[in-house]
């Protein structure tokens, strides 16, 4: 037979496990609006995204295809691995690392003419980077 300190200890122990169960429900409801992943071109064109819609788009920055007027709005088109491509519009300075070929992530919108008006790029780096500042010390200038 159990005994009453037992007993509010299995309640306890109960009530805890309640808890953590409706804490980690909550969090998992909360998430898919939260996410900060970011969507290929190939991803894209394969969702019905409404015009005006904050997103990630993430790939590579195709050969050519960089384009500029006046150094500050800035025009280039983006691929992934499946093919897909996605037409990207930036104004603004670029990131130091801004390249052709160079993997970036862009956050912005869609223009509702098959356009991306991106607000913020990040560029990735491979693990051969080194920092400007180290660059320029090791080559002795």
């Amino acid at each position: 037979m159990m005994t009453s300190r037992v007993r509010s200890r299995l309640l306890w122990v109960s009530l805890g496990g309640f808890m953590v169960a409706g804490a980690v429900l909550l969090i998992v409801f909360a998430l898919p609006g939260q996410l900060n992943a970011f969507r290929t071109p190939t991803q894209l064109a394969a969702l019905d995204i409404p015009p005006g819609k904050t997103l990630r788009l993430g790939g590579l920055i195709v050969a050519g295809s960089y384009a500029t007027e006046d150094g500050i709005a800035h025009r280039f088109t983006l691929t992934d691995k499946d093919g897909g491509t996605q037409v990207v519009r930036y104004s603004g300075a670029l990131p130091d690392l801004f390249r052709e070929g160079q993997g970036i992530i862009a956050t912005g919108i869609l223009d509702g003419v098959g356009g991306f008006d991106a607000k913020t790029l990040l560029t990735k780096h491979d693990e051969a980077y080194v920092p400007r500042e180290l660059r320029d010390h090791a080559s002795g200038q």
